[in-house]
């Protein structure tokens, strides 16, 4: 999921970094340089339960501006193996 705050100052990070810290079913938090502000992994037991998830704690959220989602739909390759 890919996040766009109302702002980027500090106040308005903090806001939204304390409120994601208290939900579990967010796996991975990254503050990104480029098009948006955060990238998040997120868990759910299935698409209603992610879009329940985003409208009641993510959009709800005064601080966020917009939000995108991005559904895998096969896993290629995952490794936690580097090449050195």
């Amino acid at each position: 999921m890919r996040v766009w705050l109302k702002r980027q100052d500090q106040d308005t990070t903090d806001a939204f970094v304390e409120a994601v810290r208290q939900l579990p079913e967010v796996v991975e938090c990254h503050v990104m340089a480029g098009d948006c502000d955060l990238l998040l992994q997120v868990v759910a037991a299935d698409l209603e339960a992610y879009r329940r998830f985003q409208i009641k704690h993510l959009t709800s959220l005064s601080v966020v501006q917009n939000v995108k989602t991005e559904v895998p739909m096969e896993k290629i390759k995952l490794t936690t193996e580097l090449p050195v």
